[in-house]
């Protein structure tokens, strides 16, 4: 229990801060207000019984907790779809409720005591049977401060979401350009060698003009100006990245491929099928037939699935040059949002990647 406690704390600490320094500026806000129109009944109401800094303290820690369980667990959740509707609600009514008993229970026992004590000779602010619509309307407060922090808090995370994929974009392409080699002069010398080798092996050749092909997609020749590639375009060259792949292991690779295509029409970023499938050549092990690579790719109106499942291959791993599992889940999010899914599972022996894209209408 203290273990998961410091942990929670270590993790969630400059949240905390935050919000301590944001439940302070409500506190000062609400004494500023009530001192303005009564400077003696503020001092006796906001000291009641325990004393002023006690009440701060008791103030800042319930708000604290409040505005985390508001924004972290209900609001945020809801907003991003992490969480069901109803759950988020069913949370969100049990934590009011519980909320509510405990501050209606804790300004009855403060009325009390004040009848008790003759010290405190003035009424209280407001009669018991009021407290329950005045707690209602704090809640309300309470309720758009927290939504109006966590669209801040989302705001924020995406926006340092975007700035690290432009980073990571920005040193790839600085990497690409410190290894790159005049494309024109590349393809020309291929062509070249094409010439030369198809009268001597025409399988040699054949591969030399896939390779060709597979390094003219990837420069983005068939890109559209809004960034995005036709399905067929990105199939063909996965297509070919299997094949070339083939012939480096003289067609010994235990591949299943399953394909329909209702909708042809669909376009989508660049290279992430690709990758998906380079992910596999590179840590799998595709010689074993009980254990083959399998791809399954599906596209009707408005939508595209893709799975691919491969065998795990042993021994040492080969460093990936590719924007990298990591970066295409980023790439997808900032590019289709809540509209896609990705999803790793990995068993024992088997690693598997599922992709789903619902394109809006």
């Amino acid at each position: 229990m203290l273990k998961s406690a410091w942990e929670f704390l270590r993790v969630n600490y400059k949240r905390l801060i935050l919000l301590a320094l944001l439940s302070l500026c409500l506190y000062g806000s609400f004494f500023f207000l009530s001192y303005v129109v009564n400077p003696a009944q503020t001092a006796r109401n906001f000291a009641g019984q325990t004393g002023i800094l006690l009440n701060i303290l008791t103030f800042v820690i319930e708000s604290v907790i409040t505005h985390y369980m508001l924004i972290f667990v209900v609001i945020l959740p809801a907003m991003r779809k992490e969480q069901s509707i109803r759950k988020v609600v069913i949370i969100g009514l049990l934590f009011f409720t519980v909320k509510f008993a405990f501050d209606y229970i804790s300004y009855a026992i403060e009325i009390r005591q004040r009848e008790r004590n003759s010290s405190f000779s003035s009424p209280p602010i407001l009669p018991e049977d009021s407290i329950g619509w005045l707690l209602l309307i704090s809640y309300v407060y309470v309720m758009v401060t927290s939504f109006s922090a966590a669209l801040l808090v989302d705001w924020v995370h995406k926006g340092r979401e975007r700035i690290l994929l432009e980073k990571e974009k920005t040193e790839a392409e600085l990497s690409a350009l410190k290894h790159q080699i005049n494309p024109h002069f590349l393809f020309n010398s291929l062509s070249f060698i094409y010439a030369k080798v198809i009268k001597l092996d025409r399988e040699t050749a054949d591969s030399i003009l896939i390779l060709a092909n597979i390094m003219r997609y990837a420069l983005g020749k068939n890109v559209s100006i809004d960034g995005t590639v036709n399905i067929m375009d990105e199939l063909e060259h996965m297509k070919n990245v299997i094949e070339i792949n083939q012939r480096r292991h003289n067609h010994r690779l235990n591949i299943r491929y399953d394909e329909q295509i209702d909708d042809q029409s669909i376009s989508i970023v660049p290279l992430v099928l690709i990758t998906l499938v380079e992910n596999a050549f590179k840590h799998g092990d595709l010689h074993d037939p009980v254990h083959s690579m399998r791809i399954k790719i599906n596209t009707s109106v408005n939508e595209l699935s893709f799975e691919i499942s491969n065998k795990k291959g042993k021994g040492l791993k080969e460093l990936s040059n590719g924007i990298g599992l990591h970066n295409i889940r980023q790439q997808l999010k900032l590019t289709y949002g809540n509209h896609s899914e990705f999803l790793i599972k990995e068993s024992e022996i088997h690693f598997n990647v599922s992709l789903k894209i619902t394109f809006p209408v």
